[in-house]
């Protein structure tokens, strides 16, 4: 990772990156919704309407950060549907009308902002439609909304992007529309100084965070002997069902509880050549959480 959140100082706070208010086509008024979040214990809420920005600076309390965005839909040049990518911190509307989604994503990093590719599971894109594109920090992992129609989760999208791109950060989100069916199901934990919007942007940029549907990631290391040493990633969770290790292609590492069991610490000896491992962790309900990936 280019930052451990694990073996920084700072603060946990639990945030959702892809929210919606009837500002576009979610069921609730903005305030509402930051309302709904703070209630639900949430640090910070990032709304993220429709190709328009709301300036919301106004919701923000001494104890909740209420942060602008938009869902921004640049039109497709390489063969698949229409982009779904979210802008976390803009601050000012992006016609992409006539712009090449590099442009749109380009204009993002402009604005202060940083890029999330959105559900693509949902979208049906691939590594086609992602390989041509530059300045997004993210892709998420899982969407809430995206449940609805059995594809909420997006990991193969996320590997593969991993295998054949290069580094990129996975982001579980709500992509919260209504008030009950999407809404407090998935969240990122992030480590940051302080609850301003410049820090945790900053957290962002260098993946100081965790992805979750509940489970609870405790200590993630990574131990290093000399060069000729070996690679050995520790872990310590909330009580869980599995612990997988993941590398590119054919590497990594299955931990599964026996019957009656539970797992709370693992680990993975990182064969030579892995260029990155990411953990998922999955507890008795099907409930899942992610790390970003260490890189090598």
């Amino acid at each position: 990772m280019p930052i451990n959140p694990f073996k920084i100082s700072g603060q946990w706070y639990r945030g959702n990156t892809h929210s919606h208010s009837t500002e576009s086509d979610g069921r609730l008024p903005i305030a509402d919704r930051f309302t709904a979040y703070q209630q639900a214990g949430y640090d910070f809420l990032v709304i993220t309407d429709h190709r328009t920005v709301s300036e919301v600076s106004a919701y923000s309390t001494e104890d909740f950060l209420a942060i602008s965005g938009s869902e921004v839909h640049p039109e497709n040049p390489y063969g698949g549907s229409t982009y779904h990518i979210v802008a976390i911190n803009i601050h000012q509307k992006i016609d992409c009308a006539k712009l090449h989604p590099n442009e749109v994503l380009e204009e993002i990093k402009q604005q202060g902002g940083e890029a999330v590719l959105c559900h693509p599971y949902w979208c049906g894109h691939t590594l086609l439609d992602y390989q041509p594109l530059t300045n997004y920090f993210a892709v998420e992992v899982y969407n809430d909304t995206c449940t609805g129609i059995g594809k909420g989760f997006s990991e193969e999208a996320w590997d593969n992007m991993l295998d054949r791109i290069g580094p990129v950060h996975g982001i579980a989100a709500d992509d919260a529309h209504g008030t009950e069916h999407d809404c407090f199901h998935a969240w990122v934990v992030l480590k940051a100084t302080e609850l301003t919007t410049d820090a945790i942007m900053d957290a962002f940029r260098t993946g100081s965070f965790y992805s979750t549907l509940g489970p609870e990631i405790v200590d993630l290391d990574l131990i290093e002997g000399n060069e000729h040493s070996k690679k050995t990633i520790t872990l310590e969770c909330s009580p869980v069902q599995s612990v997988v290790f993941k590398g590119q292609q054919s590497r990594g590492k299955s931990v599964v509880a026996p019957e009656g069991e539970y797992i709370t610490q693992a680990e993975y000896d990182v064969p030579s050549g892995t260029s990155y491992v990411r953990v998922e962790i999955t507890d008795d309900h099907g409930k899942k959480a992610w790390s970003n990936p260490f890189y090598f």
